[in-house]
């Protein structure tokens, strides 16, 4: 199997992880923190996950043709690198079991009320396991490039369908209701997610041309934050702030408001549409980092042997959360804000920024990898 990508499928691929899964579940969590400025904590979050792009790539260019799994222990040490290299399969294997519950809650909650949870789980874990031993990384970059235009297209469709429901009045007044402080905390949930360019620090070393990586990443990055950005205010501009702050997914329930030329309507099924294929795209691409990861960290020749161990051990962990509040709340509130973001995404790629930088200067990362651009 060759196990390559392009520049354009890893802009598609962050594109696709970013922008779904941001606009149905992080809004909520800016709209209650700083209400009608909740569209200045998209900028505030946009401006983190810009930062975390910048890092990422910096790095992958100290270390061409490797990845976290290879360098984290030239960087930091034999022990404490695989420690780091833990830290960040803890993250990998954490996520997957929440987006299948997010994703199987949503999917009762929209389309089908009466199917037990546990079959929707199954149908998308036998789809990301097939996904995944079929094409690895290169077949789900391929998914991304015909999907990630599809969840583009759909998010201007629903923005631009509302454009008759707007009223900038719920905008208004900016920064007087909220402070610098709520601003701020409103862009920690969306930022978490539009952070999802640190796995670069993996997809680096599948890259074909890996000196165009570095622009497709930052320019997904900008992309996704200017649609969000778009969304949250057309959300505050139609629902305005007394009702969409107490709503799970004011994404959803804006489509519920269009309606053109007084006989088009019922848009619900372009937001599932958005929905399903950024779901798939996030589950495909860290179920092969997990599998190709744990492989590669074990020493295990095989990386595909990894998902028949992986799989079951997924679906288990998913019907774990008794409900929404624990699958999508908790999972948020109490690891991926606190301590996946500042640590994962922001820490640790510094660390190994600086200190592979001091090691490049003596001439051990050089060694290792050589002084490409990446």
């Amino acid at each position: 199997m060759n196990l390559k990508i392009s520049g354009m499928q890893v802009f598609w691929i962050i594109l696709s992880m970013n922008l779904g899964m941001t606009l149905v579940m992080t809004l909520t969590p800016s709209l209650q923190a700083a209400k009608q400025d909740a569209w200045l904590s998209i900028i505030a979050a946009g401006c983190i996950a810009l930062l975390i792009a910048l890092l990422v790539t910096a790095v992958a260019r100290i270390f061409p043709g490797q990845n976290l799994i290879d360098y984290a222990p030239l960087v930091f040490g034999t022990w404490l690198g695989k420690l780091v290299i833990v830290i960040y399969l803890v993250q990998w294997y954490t996520i997957i079991p929440i987006v299948l519950r997010q994703f199987s809650d949503l999917v009762n909650i929209m389309l089908l009320p009466e199917t037990p949870k546990q079959f929707v789980i199954l149908l998308m874990v036998l789809l990301i396991a097939y996904a995944t031993y079929a094409g690895g990384i290169e077949g789900i970059g391929r998914c991304s490039e015909f999907l990630g235009p599809i969840i583009l297209i759909m998010v201007i469709l629903v923005l631009f369908a509302n454009s008759n429901n707007i009223n900038l009045k719920h905008i208004l007044p900016v920064y007087a209701d909220s402070g610098l402080k709520d601003i701020f905390r409103g862009s920690l949930a969306p930022a978490s997610y539009l952070g999802h360019s640190v796995e670069y620090m993996m997809f680096a070393s599948f890259l074909s041309k890996p000196r165009k990586g570095r622009a497709y990443t930052i320019w997904a990055v900008l992309i996704a934050n200017l649609i969000v950005l778009l969304t949250t205010i057309i959300i505050i501009a139609v629902l305005g702030v007394n009702l969409s702050p107490n709503m799970w997914y004011p994404f959803f329930e804006m489509t519920q408001k269009i309606s053109l030329f007084g006989f088009i309507d019922n848009f619900d099924a372009v937001p599932v549409v958005i929905w399903v294929s950024s779901v798939f795209v996030k589950l495909a691409v860290y179920f092969f980092l997990v599998s190709y990861g744990t492989a590669q960290f074990l020493k295990i020749k095989s990386w595909r042997i990894m998902i028949g161990f992986i799989a079951p051990v997924m679906f288990v962990f998913a019907l774990i959360p008794q409900n929404v509040i624990e699958a999508t709340t908790n999972y948020l509130q109490r690891y991926w804000v606190p301590i996946a973001m500042p640590v994962n995404m922001l820490g640790l790629p510094l660390l190994l920024l600086v200190i592979g930088t001091l090691k490049k200067g003596t001439g051990t990362a050089a060694a290792a990898g050589g002084n490409s651009d990446q």
